[in-house]
């Protein structure tokens, strides 16, 4: 009995180090595997991550044509365009189709888990889902998809958590620290009053430090993680409308596939038309499980970054309080503590005011309402004008037999 009571009272704690002891074992890189056993590996769980490839394995020829280049991609990691691999309408063929046709079978007949783990955050479930009915461990087209996005979710959250858990914690405690070591010698002329010499020493700081906050914030971490942004923004615009003009040929070849076919030619009539119209039945079902997996990345990225800001305002203020601890021992006076508060106060305040705004700051960037997205391609009116035109060349046919 107090056996398991006592697994009950610490079963909260042993699944909080659980999940992140496999995140640990996840995000080490074992050279043995590649993306496709780490995705088949966790298949049986229902969850599990993406390998974590580096960027210079995904963006390789990228990263030659266009090196990070200026001050703010030494602070920051910048990403270059990635190269579209998507194939263009003009190339495809009838031998394509029956591929495309294919692999929509992987995932018409994906046999997904319904109970998976529960030591998992629930986008992993989600993440693994999308990418195995994407084909992530076939190594389809849709796997460097999969990778860049991958890939710049994870850049860009390294950016954000170095600004707010590094650069911006750190700034403010090394001008306030400064600030406090320099006090027993500032004389300020003009003031006499102990209380005036302080708050004009750490109302010096404070500014100095939201300065160099916002400067961090507006100049290098912006410039980058915009750019990244407009580099994905461009990628998949680009990938959404390749697919969208896949579907629509693949669309209207499936609607018109008779028009050159004759009777004796009717076995190879029903395997053209089955093609086409799996085909593009196909490219509308990627379109909606790539949005679905930039959701995902998006949610991940919001999410991550509110969690950054939290910690990072709570160790701006531990940081801030010690350097107030150290002052109150060496013995300052009240009045210089009181200045000292109201202007470390201040900074908290200011500074992670701006932080606040990286969100809506990247979010801004992205033009998904220029997307070729999976509501505007009109797939139930497609099925539906198709189905119906097939059901009235039978009946027009039948009808002209009867009266013959």
């Amino acid at each position: 009995m107090s056996s398991n009571l006592g697994r009950l009272a610490t079963g909260p704690f042993r699944a909080f180090f659980k999940i992140f002891r496999r995140g640990a074992r996840v995000g080490v890189k074992n050279g043995g595997r590649n993306g496709a056993s780490a995705a088949g590996a966790a298949a049986k769980s229902g969850a599990g991550a993406l390998a974590k490839v580096a960027a210079a394995d995904i963006l390789d020829n990228e990263y030659r044509e266009e090196p990070p280049s200026g001050i703010e991609a030494a602070m920051f990691k910048q990403l270059p365009r990635p190269r579209l691999t998507e194939k263009a309408a003009s190339d495809l063929t009838l031998e394509q189709a029956d591929n495309y046709a294919e692999q929509s079978k992987r995932f018409y007949n994906f046999n997904f888990t319904l109970f998976p783990r529960g030591d998992f955050f629930y986008e992993e479930i989600e993440e693994h889902y999308l990418a195995s009915a994407l084909g992530y461990d076939a190594d389809s087209i849709d796997k460097r998809f999969i990778d860049v996005s991958t890939l710049f979710r994870r850049t860009l959250n390294d950016n954000t958590r170095a600004l707010m858990l590094g650069w911006a914690p750190v700034i403010g405690l090394a001008v306030f620290a400064a600030a406090s070591y320099w006090a027993p010698r500032f004389q300020a002329p003009g003031l006499e009053n102990q209380f005036a010499q302080s708050g004009a020493l750490y109302g010096a700081a404070a500014a100095i430090a939201m300065f160099l906050a916002f400067l961090v914030y507006s100049w290098p971490y912006k410039v980058v993680q915009q750019r990244n942004l407009l580099n994905l923004d461009n990628y998949v615009t680009s990938k959404f409308a390749r697919i969208n003009n896949n579907f629509q040929v693949a669309k209207r070849r499936a609607l018109n596939v008779e028009r050159d076919k004759r009777m004796a030619e009717r076995d190879a009539l029903r395997d053209e038309a089955g093609s086409w119209t799996l085909a593009y039945h196909w490219f509308a079902t990627r379109l909606f499980l790539c949005e679905t997996m930039l959701r995902n990345k998006f949610y991940q990225m919001r999410r991550n970054t509110t969690l950054y800001w939290v910690s990072g305002l709570f160790f701006s203020i531990l940081g801030l309080a010690g350097v107030g601890a150290w002052l109150a021992v060496s013995g300052a006076t009240t009045p210089a503590l009181t200045a000292y508060s109201v202007s470390a106060f201040a900074y908290v305040v200011a500074t992670w005011a701006i932080m606040a705004r990286a969100t809506g700051m990247m979010f801004s960037v992205l033009e998904s309402n220029e997307w070729s997205r999976f509501y505007v391609i009109d797939l139930d009116k497609t099925i539906r004008d198709h189905v119906g035109e097939d059901k009235l060349q039978i009946v027009t046919f039948r009808d002209r037999n009867r009266f013959e």
